[in-house]
């Protein structure tokens, strides 16, 4: 099975995958069917963290626009589109296995481009100023997923120290 089988809708299939990634596909038919791939990925795991503790702050929001705009090929409104659309899916995107967004993205992209994700989870996390144990906990299982070592964990984790609730004085 390809990678690209993972986002055809059929019965075997997840549906909620195969919706974000056919209305990316749908609305974006000019770019790479790799580079669709790796945005519904990439959208999907930053909106799952995003959700992780059932609250999606507009800072985090933000911060999905900002590390989607590292695809250089998006342009402002295809930004703000592909980052609506993992919003309003969000739901349901946070039902799936991690190793439905992140499969494709361990076939597809270097190890060191897979870390540059964990990174994006970390800015995602911390970017309302705290960083809850339910966040942590999930990007630990996407590193995981994504054939990540737990040391590369700890140094995107590291990044953000300051933002971890845990570490915190109320």
């Amino acid at each position: 099975m390809s990678f690209f089988d993972f986002f055809k809708t059929n019965q075997n299939n997840s549906p909620q995958l195969g919706k974000l990634h056919e209305k990316i596909v749908h609305k974006f038919p000019e770019i790479e069917e790799v580079e669709q791939t790796k945005l519904a990925c990439i959208s999907g795991l930053l909106a799952r963290v995003a959700h992780s503790d059932f609250n999606v702050h507009p800072d985090e929001i933000e911060e999905i626009k900002k590390s989607l705009s590292l695809f250089n090929f998006l342009t402002e409104s295809q930004i703000e589109f592909v980052t609506n659309v993992a919003i309003d899916m969000i739901i349901e995107l946070s039902g799936l296995e991690n190793h439905m967004y992140c499969h494709p993205l361990v076939e597809i992209m270097k190890p060191n481009e897979r870390f540059e994700v964990l990174r994006m989870c970390f800015a995602i996390a911390a970017s309302d100023n705290s960083v809850e144990e339910s966040e942590c906990e999930e990007i630990r299982q996407i590193t995981s997923s994504l054939c990540l070592e737990h040391k590369d964990f700890i140094a995107a984790k590291i990044e953000v120290a300051s933002k971890l609730k845990a570490l915190k004085k109320d």
